[in-house]
């Protein structure tokens, strides 16, 4: 099993939450309550929201060995700022 760091992410609203459902929903991911893992094409990855806190962690716990967790925390970084900025 090959895991990423922990990313780390303040200020999250629920609306900011509910968008990245919604994107990760259209992308073929579901997403089901405030903590979770879901796994798609190989890459497996665990969040925990705390909406009190605005406080979301998230974590790419297995993924394949030729994609490196860059790749994987860059994507799911933009995906955030993507949700937070709009």
């Amino acid at each position: 099993m090959a895991s990423c760091n922990v990313q780390t992410f303040s200020g999250i609203t629920l609306e900011h939450f509910a968008c990245l459902i919604q994107r990760a929903q259209s992308s073929g991911i579901n997403i089901f309550g405030y903590s979770g893992t879901a796994s798609r094409s190989g890459i497996t990855i665990a969040w925990d929201y705390d909406p009190a806190g605005q406080r979301l962690t998230v974590q790419c716990t297995d993924k394949p060995g030729f994609l490196g967790c860059g790749v994987i925390t860059s994507q799911i970084r933009d995906l955030i700022n993507n949700c937070t900025t709009s």
